[in-house]
C-alpha cells in the first residue's frame, strides 16, 4: 500500500505539519503538529511501522522558502525531512 505524506514547514521556523492520505482512495489517516523537525521524523519513522508501508510519495511545502519538493519514499529510512 502506497501513501501521500504532505509536510508544510511553517514560515516563522521549527515547527511542520503532517497530514498523512490513503493513496488508493486519498482518505486522510493522519494529521498532526510538530514543534520541531526532529520530532516529525520520528513521528514518520512510526507511521511506516503502523501502516505497513513500504513507502510512498512526500510531499514538502517550505513557506519560508516559498518551495515544494516531491520525492518517492521507498522504505522507511527514507522517510525523512530536512
Amino acid at each position: 500500500m502506497r501513501h501521500i505524506f504532505k509536510v508544510t514547514k511553517s514560515a516563522e521556523g521549527g515547527g511542520a505539519s503532517l497530514e498523512l492520505y490513503d493513496g488508493s482512495n486519498l482518505a486522510l489517516l493522519e494529521s498532526e503538529s510538530f514543534s520541531d523537525l526532529y520530532t516529525l521524523n520520528f513521528h514518520l519513522q512510526t507511521l511506516a511501522t503502523k501502516y505497513k508501508t513500504a513507502g510512498g510519495l512526500v510531499i514538502v511545502h517550505d513557506k519560508a522558502k516559498n518551495s515544494v519538493e516531491l520525492s518517492l519514499a521507498k522504505d522507511e529510512n527514507s522517510l525523512f525531512v530536512s
